[in-house]
């Protein structure tokens, strides 16, 4: 399965790779679970660090929540710059839904 990734940038300047994640895709710590939900998540990373291919893992959401939601969205209160805006959801949203 090929992956598919989203660069988007917030308010801060902090750039995120939003990964979907399909059936069959390998995700998780060192990737060693497989997604065997017919519905994909979205993961986010902050590419400003090298922890993965796709930077430091932030969290992970089911596909529906993310489309359900309006506005911005703090992606983990403990560090402040883990943040996106309105349009940057907006932009996930779109990219689900391809």
């Amino acid at each position: 399965m090929s992956i598919k990734t989203l660069k988007i940038t917030n308010d801060a300047g902090r750039t995120f790779i939003a990964r979907r994640v399909e059936q069959g895709d390998k995700y998780g710590l060192n990737f060693a679970l497989t997604h065997d939900k017919a519905e994909p998540m979205i993961e986010f990373y902050d590419a400003s660090y090298a922890f993965t291919e796709f930077g430091q893992f932030v969290t992970r959401y089911y596909a529906s929540t993310i489309a359900g939601h309006r506005g911005a969205l703090c992606l983990d209160g403990g560090v402040k710059a883990w943040n996106v805006n309105a349009a940057n959801v907006a932009e996930v949203v779109q990219f689900l839904c391809k």
